[in-house]
């Protein structure tokens, strides 16, 4: 079985679980810091991928980095994976869990990136359209990437939005080349 249908069979039974006991948003918030600590930190990434090192060994590194930090909920739902021998996906049931919220709540996340930094204010009007467009609530990444020369490049889910001058320069040397240029 797949890691992302492993991540999915404990990220809908914890979701159940956290909405009857209304603990939803703390445990979104745990699993967000949870996913960028294993981001961030390579030899955590490794350990709780690594098969050499036994289940019980990585749970009492994971009981030692954040027992106390989390809910309570999250710390023991942490345990049951390690116990059950799935601390490997543990990143992925944290991500999959995000994005199960998300989709619960009409919420999209989007990564949006611009050749210079923007306003506070043109992040939002940026954000506003990109509700109108997909119909959803948007949770914007703003990232600077000076490669795209100005613009911005968004992606919503599968959807990549290219409103970069990069992209208008290549679609319009598409044009000349086709013989298609209009005035």
């Amino acid at each position: 079985m797949s890691n992302k249908k492993v991540a999915r069979r404990y990220s809908l039974a914890l979701f159940e679980l956290t909405e009857e006991m209304k603990l939803t948003a703390k445990v979104v918030k745990d699993f967000t810091d949870l996913a960028k600590s294993i981001e961030k930190s390579k030899d955590l990434k490794l350990l709780l991928k690594t098969p050499i090192i036994n289940s019980s060994k990585k749970g009492k590194v994971l009981e030692a980095l954040f027992k106390g930090k989390l809910q309570d909920l999250t710390f023991k739902f942490i345990a049951l994976i390690t116990k059950k021998e799935r601390e490997n996906v543990l990143y992925d049931i944290a991500k999959d869990f995000i994005d199960l919220v998300n989709e619960k709540h009409g919420i999209v996340e989007a990564k949006i990136k611009t050749a210079v930094e923007i306003s506070e204010k043109d992040k939002k009007q940026l954000v506003v359209k990109l509700s109108q467009y997909t119909g959803k609530e948007i949770h914007a990444d703003f990232a600077v990437d000076k490669t795209i020369q100005g613009g911005f490049v968004a992606q919503v889910k599968d959807n990549i939005i290219d409103a970069s001058i990069l992209r208008q320069l290549q679609l319009l040397r598409e044009q000349f080349i086709k013989g298609t240029f209009n005035n």
